[in-house]
């Protein structure tokens, strides 16, 4: 299962190459967000029903808890 997360920054509007490079940077930080969130999902999938509840998370859940700030949970 895919996941895409678009994240808005408050960075001043570059013009000229600085905007490319900009550009790169947003989406490398973004891409580097999105694999971190999927480490953390895939690595709350392989605990069990039992310490998820330690936890106080739910199996349906981990991807809300993971995303909570994008979800608004």
């Amino acid at each position: 299962m895919a996941f895409y997360t678009n994240t808005v920054t408050s960075r001043p509007a570059a013009s000229g190459p600085m905007a490319f490079f900009s550009a790169v940077a947003t989406f490398v930080e973004n891409l580097t967000d999105a694999r971190s969130r999927s480490v953390e999902v895939a690595r709350m999938q392989h605990l069990s029903d039992r310490e998820l509840a330690n936890i106080g998370v739910s199996r349906e859940s981990i991807v809300r808890c993971v995303y909570g700030d994008i979800y608004n949970c």
